[in-house]
């Protein structure tokens, strides 16, 4: 079953900010307005030995539209606004961390399309000894796709340029050998 997140209702796509909280969970749009004021920060990974929590400023009250700023020595900064040019790309926050599993590697695997900018470090167990993995925030080009591990499965993330495509291993396999034989690819059995 393939199913997307929201669809952005503009025609003209401005880059937005989403959120993967967790493997498995279909990305949904992050709202910078909460009842009490803009959204000011963005916390990434938790605190603790075995973890590591990253703060990102956000600046500017106005427009859900987002791009980021890197400084050379400091860090990156959220910055809100309406700019006048299209942009397909998504700022997306990344949650890799499943449930618990003693074995099971957490991360962005195969990842095309996908810049890492900055990470926070999850861990589970007392005193972080036991693993876990990062929470990130990346840049998405359209077309990117990456694959995240749950405790017993994984799943495929593609950012189409305007949503979000979910989808298991074999639903991408099927979708794959689809799109293959459209254009001519394969042979006749």
């Amino acid at each position: 079953m393939l199913w997307a997140a929201e669809v952005l209702p503009r025609k003209e796509n401005k880059m937005k900010l989403w959120r993967v909280t967790y493997p498995g969970e279909t990305p949904k749009l992050v709202s910078l307005d909460k009842e009490d004021g803009p959204l000011s920060e963005l916390s990434l990974g938790e605190t603790g030995r075995g973890r590591r929590n990253i703060v990102i400023p956000i600046m500017g009250n106005s427009g859900e539209n987002v791009r980021v700023k890197v400084t050379r020595d400091t860090g990156h900064v959220i910055v809100r606004g309406d700019w006048p040019e299209k942009d397909d790309r998504c700022l997306a926050i990344i949650n890799t961390v499943g449930s618990y599993d003693r074995y099971q590697k957490y991360g962005i695997f195969d990842a095309s399309g996908v810049k890492e900018l900055i990470s926070g470090q999850y861990a589970f167990g007392a005193a972080g000894r036991v693993n876990g993995g990062p929470e990130t925030l990346a840049l998405v080009e359209p077309d990117a796709e990456f694959r995240l591990n749950n405790k017993y499965s994984s799943t495929w993330y593609r950012w189409t340029g305007r949503e979000w495509v979910v989808e298991s291993p074999s639903e991408r396999k099927a979708r794959l050998a689809l799109e293959a034989v459209k254009v001519g690819e394969g042979e006749w059995l």
